[in-house]
């Protein structure tokens, strides 16, 4: 039997030191010779564990400087996610151009990748920004220009080194070219991949885009038939796994009826093949073509559970201009039975009621967002875009609409129904405000419009019946919009709030105020007896992002929800 030798020290006998490989990987910290502890005596899953929880990432930087381990250990969280952003400009530091003496912070970076081992560790990158295009004048003689390519050879050789990449992100404003795409349809790691196509209108080469065969999510941004866009219809037959799909094609489409050629383009080799894409959520945004293919032959819905439609079949508030190829998209057929589980959308229509009351399943969500794109294209209010009003005339009745919705949502999907979001020009009466409640008691978030002073004393009334619920939303109407400047309203808020027994409620709006509920607490009345009352805190819209019925309201395909997917 093996036995531990000793030493001699100051007349008494102890085992010689622990060796270091066995310090490291022990669960039991070991003082070292001398009684004083160090970091090389943490057992490295404590050392892991403690430096997961720096999220800054200045901090982390500053952790692999202190020393050889902490380097080690924490060089892989400083490198799992990259993100690099190409400026159009020179900018400066103390008067000195950054990159002074070198070459640009952009290009450094990437030289670092291609050069060192950091790439290895990276997990997720992004490149986003303005490049500058030097020599855009070669791709009308039919040539790539030499800083173009060189900077796809780059990011190949980048890419090409990240071994662990699962997710890539192209949002600068030049387009990828068949060099990058090629070397990203050999990682088989890769199950994110979002492409953000330029706006300039310059003649560019077009590329099919290989089969990636693990991608589970793909994002196609600014498409523009009229510039030149990559072919995606190949990568849509061939990566089986997809399950969560958005193609945004630019705003310029529908803003100056440029039609987007047709359905088959993107998904005519799907549809050639018999094949209907199996994704769990799929979005679709400034769609303008005539509906040829349908896109009740390109899902398969028994695998699709939330779709987004922005922009792209006109609805009731359609555009004159449009309407010519938005009509070829109201026949819904009869046999087209659908199991969403949540719809976004803002073009309320009678279609979109007869597709509700006739799906297999109850839908959880319901968006309806008011926001649309002006004149110019623009989501109104963003960007610098004007405000412009909408001079096209209904095909309905606005009013007659918000009842046949509020019928089918209450009637069809009630039981069932978490999250409400209505359209802002519908204002519900006390018997609209009755019947949603009491046919959709689940709700645990709600925005809705107001008739009247009465209808909102009847929504007080009724929020006790709503026990689920955490977050209301008025929205802005001519009646809220007094509410929202009455001096006293704050104070009238937390009395109201206070003679609820059962309050679950954690954040509450009126018009474009957002409060957070707090605690309760005991106020003095006019009258000097005690009141009950609920504290009431004004928070910014930022602070709401994370509840649905705010940061689900624009005009971004972004915002929904990743499916969940396994790796």
């Amino acid at each position: 039997m093996m036995q531990a030798s000793s030493s001699q020290r100051g007349g008494t006998t102890v085992p010689n030191d622990i060796p270091r490989f066995v310090t490291y990987t022990s669960p039991v910290a070991v003082p070292s010779s001398n009684g004083l502890g160090s970091a090389s005596t943490l057992p490295l899953n404590l050392v892991a564990l403690i430096v997961s929880y720096l999220e800054d990432l200045g901090d982390i930087a500053r952790v692999t400087r202190t020393c050889r381990l902490l380097y080690y250990m924490t060089l892989p969280q400083l490198y799992t996610r990259v993100s690099l952003h190409s400026y159009p400009a020179i900018r400066y530091q103390n008067g000195r151009p950054e990159g002074f003496g070198s070459g640009s912070p952009f290009m450094l970076a990437l030289n670092g990748l291609v050069t060192k081992a950091h790439a290895s560790v990276v997990q997720e990158f992004q490149v986003y920004g303005e490049w500058n295009e030097v020599g855009a004048e070669d791709f009308a003689k039919g040539r790539v220009p030499d800083n173009t390519m060189m900077l796809n050879i780059l990011m190949r050789a980048a890419t090409d080194k990240m071994t662990k990449l699962r997710s890539f992100n192209w949002e600068l404003d030049c387009k990828p070219l068949k060099t990058l795409y090629q070397g990203l349809s050999t990682h088989n790691t890769l199950t994110s991949l979002t492409i953000r196509f330029p706006q300039t209108r310059v003649p560019r080469p077009s590329v099919i885009i290989p089969p990636m065969t693990n991608l589970r999510v793909f994002r196609a941004m600014d498409i523009d038939p009229l510039c030149y866009p990559d072919d995606i219809s190949v990568l849509m037959l061939s990566s089986k796994k997809l399950e969560d799909v958005r193609i945004h094609f630019s705003p310029r489409m529908r803003a100056e009826a440029e039609s987007s050629l047709s359905w088959g383009n993107y998904f005519g080799r799907c549809l050639r093949a018999g094949y209907k894409m199996k994704v769990k959520h799929f979005a679709v945004q400034n769609f303008y073509g005539h509906n040829v293919e349908g896109i009740e032959d390109t899902l398969d819905h028994e695998t699709c559970r939330s779709i987004t439609f922005l922009d792209v079949f006109g609805g009731a508030k359609g555009s004159s201009a449009t309407v010519f190829f938005d009509d070829t998209w109201k026949m819904i057929p009869m046999d087209m039975k659908t199991k969403f589980k949540a719809m976004r959308t803002n073009e309320p229509s009678q279609q979109h009621v007869k597709l509700m009351s006739s799906m297999q399943t109850q839908l959880e969500r319901l968006y309806l967002v008011s926001q649309r794109l002006s004149k110019t294209g623009h989501t109104p209010g963003e960007h610098g875009a004007p405000v412009t009003p909408d001079d096209s005339q209904p095909d309905i009745d606005s009013t007659a609409l918000g009842k046949q919705y509020l019928h089918a949502i209450t009637r069809f999907h009630g039981a069932n129904l978490k999250h409400l979001l209505l359209w802002d020009q519908w204002q519900l009466n006390q018997d609209d405000l009755s019947e949603l409640i009491r046919y959709c008691p689940n709700l645990e978030q709600l925005a809705v419009g107001v008739h009247s002073e009465d209808s909102l004393k009847a929504m007080w009334l009724l929020l006790p019946f709503l026990s689920k619920l955490k977050a209301l939303r008025l929205l802005l109407t001519d009646h809220v919009e007094e509410q929202c400047q009455s001096s006293g309203h704050l104070n009238l808020m937390e009395a109201a709030l206070g003679k609820l027994d059962a309050l679950h409620l954690k954040w509450f709006g009126v018009g474009n105020r957002i409060f957070q509920v707090g605690a309760r607490y005991q106020s003095v009345g006019p009258d000097g007896l005690p009141v009950a009352k609920v504290r009431v805190t004004e928070v910014t819209v930022g602070n709401v992002q994370h509840v649905e019925i705010w940061g689900m309201d624009c005009l971004d395909i972004m915002v929904d929800p990743i499916a969940r997917f396994s790796p």
